[in-house]
């Protein structure tokens, strides 16, 4: 498993989101240096609420809109937890998935894809053009484990 932690800067998410088309507005700076200081998953409504209130606040659509469009630039990467709820995680580019504690939000990013042989066989059995997949594990980390101990 090769775990990678590379977190993004602003000026290269700004570039990022150039070559895909799109301009680092006002309101998308405050919105990525928000994700920024997040190291663990987190929710829209939660950038919402830091977002929402004082001389930076920024509409609850606008934080929707840019989290989709920092993902289609592959500079975030929308999970689901078990119980359904979306929430994000920033990380570099590139195909990666990710095991994150259920007590304390510890996420660890890997990038080796055990997948691959599945797919291979999902493909020929059905006939399906696959064009992606998402892996999230769930667990516990060594942390909590030893602090229910």
């Amino acid at each position: 498993m090769h775990s990678q932690e590379t977190h993004l800067t602003e000026i290269e998410i700004e570039d990022r989101l150039k070559q895909h088309g799109y301009r680092l507005t006002a309101p998308r700076s405050v919105i990525v240096e928000a994700v920024l200081r997040h190291n663990r998953p987190f929710t829209a409504e939660q950038l919402v609420a830091e977002l929402g209130d004082g001389p930076d606040a920024i509409g609850r659509a606008t934080v929707y809109r840019t989290l989709e469009v920092l993902a289609s630039v592959d500079v975030l990467t929308r999970i689901v937890s078990p119980d359904g709820h979306p929430s994000y995680i920033s990380g570099a580019p590139g195909h990666r998935h990710h095991l994150l504690c259920e007590e304390c939000g510890t996420t660890v990013t890997f990038t080796a894809c055990p997948m691959n042989d599945l797919i291979d066989t999902l493909a020929t059995d059905t006939h399906f053009l696959i064009k992606d997949h998402t892996l999230e594990v769930f667990g516990i980390c060594p942390s909590c484990q030893e602090s229910r101990s």
